[in-house]
């Protein structure tokens, strides 16, 4: 028919569409999209209204879209969750190896293990809900999770079996090893080690004699050790150094061993001393701290620890002793130009008096004054000097000296 039959004709117009409508939503009902089947019909329905309307003088123009059609279609989310009804097995499966890749992300191997058994379970539930279901992969998945299973309890064991410190561990544990991550657990393991013993020291006790190879790798637990010079007597001077036990300086002696293993081989250069009373060592035989070490990780990771501890003070305590060595040198320059100074002035006003007595020049004297100021050389520093050539800080003031014995 031709439209302007339609035009002419609304009810007949009307009952074409209806009748073209019909037609489509039986077809698609026979292809199987009934939702859409649906919403198209309820679409004709509001075009036989429009059609209507129309034959009584109002103007309208119905029109079927495909924004009807589309929207009916189900969403994504829709989708996925008629494919979990569908096949949950598959949902659990997807699901294990999500967990099974966030277990290879942990550094703990005990949380490690534990979403791996997880995950493992996760493929074994999966592959019983297949059709036919796959034996061969659930008897390989249970493989996997018994050994994680026993692997993990005797993890539980050994990070709870006995952890209890006497005194001295807690000291160590608390001063060196709590605040930089090391568990109590690998702690435990490191104090446990073949050959770690607690040595109690007195005030001037020799803990490390010079010129022998140092064989022991030693932690400072409570007190202070120094670093002596072997030609001098014990306590007889200041140390060079000093090793404290209150985790506020290097603790670590022999260190250097566990990585560079030439260094046993050399003789120990300075001597060490206990410089209190009731100093406490922790000494490891280095050999077999660094067999161990190469095996067990938790162990190297509670000594690389202190190491990386013990590393950061020995540059804090080089930059100081350089600092205070180029201070001193500073110092003994400025000093030793301040002698100079007062030496030339001295010499000059002696030559200019004819019977021994010198009568410094103001210019002089305040040039010095000046030089001392700049440098921040002390009175007592400008006395020392005065005394070596010969003059009181008075007889400096005043400017003047009587006379000079030859």
């Amino acid at each position: 028919m031709s439209s302007a039959v339609f035009r002419g004709n609304p009810t007949l117009s009307s009952r074409w569409i209806s009748q073209s409508n019909d037609y489509r939503v039986r077809l698609l009902q026979n292809t199987g999209v009934s939702k859409v089947a649906r919403s198209f019909s309820s679409s004709s329905k509001k075009v036989e209204g429009a059609a209507l309307k129309s034959s009584s003088g109002k103007k309208s123009t119905p029109k079927t879209t495909e924004s009807a059609i589309v929207a009916a279609v189900p969403a994504w989310h829709t989708k996925i969750l008629d494919k979990a009804k569908s096949d949950p097995g598959n949902l659990v499966m997807n699901a294990g190896a999500i967990i099974s890749l966030s277990g290879f992300m942990m550094s703990d191997v005990m949380y490690l293990r534990g979403l791996s058994i997880v995950g493992s379970m996760c493929g074994m539930s999966f592959n019983l809900t297949r059709k036919p279901p796959q034996y061969n992969a659930v008897m390989w998945g249970l493989v996997f999770v018994s050994v994680n299973v026993y692997h993990l309890y005797h993890l539980y064991l050994e990070r709870t079996d006995d952890m209890t410190f006497h005194q001295d561990e807690m000291m160590l544990y608390t001063s060196h090893f709590k605040d930089w991550g090391v568990e109590p657990w690998q702690f435990k393991k490191l104090v446990k080690l073949d050959g770690c013993r607690f040595c109690t020291f007195k005030r001037g006790d020799i803990i490390v004699s010079a010129d022998k190879p140092l064989s022991d790798v030693m932690m400072v637990v409570k007190g202070e050790v120094g670093v002596e010079d072997k030609n001098d007597p014990p306590l007889s001077k200041t140390p060079k150094y000093t090793y404290r036990g209150d985790g506020k300086n290097g603790c670590v002696i022999g260190g250097t061993a566990l990585v560079d293993p030439l260094v046993r081989t050399k003789d120990y250069p300075n001597r060490l001393v206990a410089q209190t009373d009731d100093t406490v060592v922790v000494k490891w035989d280095t050999d077999k701290l660094s067999n161990v070490m190469q095996t067990d990780k938790d162990i190297e990771s509670a000594v690389l620890h202190a190491l990386y501890v013990e590393l950061i003070q020995g540059l804090r305590r080089d930059r100081k002793n350089k600092k205070n060595s180029d201070k001193f040198d500073k110092m003994s320059d400025t000093l030793l130009e301040l002698e100079s100074m007062i030496s030339k002035a001295a010499e000059g006003a002696l030559k200019e008096s004819g019977d021994g007595s010198i009568k410094l020049k103001p210019d002089d004297k305040k040039a010095i004054r000046l030089y001392a100021a700049s440098n921040e050389i002390t009175t007592s520093q400008r006395e020392n000097v005065l005394y070596k050539l010969g003059w009181t800080l008075d007889e400096w003031d005043d400017g003047a000296k009587s006379a000079v014995a030859n």
